[in-house]
């Protein structure tokens, strides 16, 4: 009997540390390869650490229910730390608290916005409105300061404010001659976004840019240009994932915002560690640098 005992304990200590040894890695879905990127950056430096990482995603970015659930589940399973990208932050927070109340640290990734409750241990991202600030720059560069937009928006959320708002502030500030002339949502999304580009071009036929805030929109705008013979437009887009660096190789999307996924999955986890370890942190944002990528850039990042 005794050696029943000692040998489910010994199991249920082996199980222990085995969760314990995962760390979640929660994004709000792989419709991006933005997302693989980061993960790309955070597996080494997880192994590194001695962690296997424990990846989860819902199935796309705007079903808040399911990731909600995989983070209660990450909790259950007593994972040593979250990294965890949500479209809606807000709803986010309870699972925050959860983890919080598990004494389980939690890092956010892909954004450096705090939440407004929570305990949440760094913000390893990027400056999205900054970003959006920049492709104004280079689309001036590029337009001798005329211009009219489209902007391909994504899901209602924080990360479509910054970055459209970026553009559209720095535009009204310095850039008086590029004017926003259409806006209409894509929700990420490839498909959604060449429609919508597609019925902009046909409202606005004046449109010589296309901005989508993400890559896979930039991409479905680039379709839009190619089926209304509309190649002359500019398409720009954002995320740096590597598919949009081939499709500036190869002279059909017109540049795209490197938001250095790679380093922001790595961050996510080099701060996770630190804080399993106990160490203080004094400065929650951790921020990745950005470059808008054109054709003469692109070789350096493929």
């Amino acid at each position: 009997m005794k050696k029943l005992i000692c040998l489910v304990l010994a199991v249920l200590m082996l199980t222990s540390a085995a969760f314990a040894a995962e760390i979640g890695f929660l994004p709000p879905a792989m419709t991006s390869p933005f997302y693989a990127a980061c993960i790309e950056g955070a597996t080494p430096v997880a192994e590194a650490y001695g962690y296997d990482l424990l990846i989860m995603a819902p199935p796309s970015e705007d079903d808040y229910a399911t990731q909600m659930s995989m983070m209660e589940d990450m909790i259950t399973r007593g994972v040593a730390g979250i990294a965890v990208c949500g479209i809606n932050l807000d709803a986010l927070i309870p699972g925050i608290k959860k983890a919080n109340e598990a004494g389980i640290p939690v890092v956010m990734f892909n954004t450096i916005t705090e939440i407004a409750d929570g305990e949440v241990y760094a913000y390893s991202g990027y400056n999205q409105y900054n970003g959006g600030a920049k492709i104004a720059d280079w689309v001036n560069e590029q337009t001798g300061g005329v211009a009219k937009v489209a902007i391909i928006e994504g899901l209602p959320s924080d990360y479509t404010t910054q970055r459209m708002g970026g553009f559209v502030d720095r535009c009204a500030e310095v850039y008086p001659g590029i004017e926003l002339v259409a806006s209409q949502p894509g929700d990420w999304v490839r498909e959604t976004g060449m429609n919508a580009a597609m019925d902009m071009l046909q409202a606005h036929p004046e449109i010589t840019v296309i901005y989508g805030l993400s890559d896979e929109m930039a991409l479905g705008a680039v379709q839009a240009c190619k089926q209304l013979g509309r190649e002359d437009i500019i398409c720009v887009g954002l995320d740096g994932n590597p598919n949009a660096f081939e499709s500036v190789k190869a002279g059909e999307l017109t540049a795209t915002l490197d938001c250095g996924p790679v380093a922001i999955g790595a961050n996510a986890i080099d701060a996770i560690v630190s804080a399993i370890n106990g160490v203080e942190r004094t400065e929650k944002i951790i921020e990745a640098e950005t470059t808008v990528v054109d054709i003469t850039l692109v070789d350096e990042y493929l």
